[in-house]
């Protein structure tokens, strides 16, 4: 009978395939140390947290809310911070009823807590102008003219511009969202037909003062109280209801957008 030699062959094929696995992880190991690095995330990846100041009458601190939480101010938080580009959004309210523009300018001169949040926010959002023109309207109601506005829009446009100097002379880095007026009488028009026209030059007078500053944004919301068929009105037929804070919400988140914007623009 023949005999094979299969002890010499088994071990060279053995020594084969241990070289193969050898080679193998080698190679394997090697491919591990040459991943390239990952990049980090762009600046401006991370969402930046917001500071806010609102400035201004009723309409700020919210009358006629029947949640009685601040008007359009928690539900223009809630928006601010379901946008990818915005973090944690704080607002402080210093909302405060029948406040006219000589009275906040007041204020802000004199109250060390306002002068505190103007400095250390990002945004101020003011609504101011309703009760100047209330002011007229009581002293001279029912024999209301055009004429009787113009001295009082004259004082509120001095006002504003204090105001706005005011508030940039404590932080000249803070953007200002200004929201203009709305006519509360659209649904008695046909007693005050001149109505319209007062609240439009008044709403014409803070858009044009307010351009003169960078870093801004005029919120008109008159358009949004023109329809007799759509209540947004509470029952005391002046301040906005729910639906009325939840559309001025929408109308400023879109104004904050639009500074916050411009100021990404600026520091590129």
């Amino acid at each position: 009978m023949f005999k094979t030699k299969t002890g010499p062959i088994l071990l060279m094929v053995i020594i084969v395939m241990l070289s193969a696995c050898t080679n193998v992880s080698s190679e394997q190991q090697l491919r591990e140390v040459e991943l390239p690095e990952k990049e980090m995330p762009e600046e401006g990846f991370f969402p930046e947290p917001l500071k806010i100041v609102s400035l201004g009458d009723s309409l700020t601190q919210g009358v006629g809310d029947s949640t009685d939480l601040g008007g359009y101010v928690p539900l223009l938080e809630e928006r601010l911070e379901a946008r990818n580009e915005i973090g944690e959004v704080d607002i402080l309210n210093f909302g405060k009823r029948g406040n006219r523009s000589d009275q906040l300018l007041k204020r802000i001169n004199e109250e060390s807590d306002i002068q505190t949040a103007i400095a250390s926010s990002d945004i101020a959002i003011i609504t101011i102008g309703g009760n100047d023109v209330m002011k007229v309207v009581r002293s001279t109601f029912p024999s209301l003219t055009f004429e009787s506005f113009e001295g009082e829009r004259l004082n509120y446009e001095e006002n504003l511009t204090d105001i706005l100097s005011e508030i940039r002379t404590i932080n000249r880095d803070i953007s200002v969202v200004l929201m203009g007026i709305y006519n509360p009488f659209f649904m008695f028009s046909a007693d005050v037909k001149e109505m319209k026209m007062i609240v439009d030059t008044w709403n014409a007078s803070g858009e044009s003062i307010i351009s003169d500053y960078d870093n801004t944004s005029y919120v008109d919301i008159a358009d949004l109280f023109r329809h007799p068929d759509q209540n947004l009105l509470h029952t005391d037929y002046f301040h906005p209801n729910d639906e009325g804070y939840s559309l001025i919400a929408e109308r400023i988140e879109s104004g904050v957008a639009e500074v916050i914007d411009a100021g990404s623009q600026g520091d590129e």
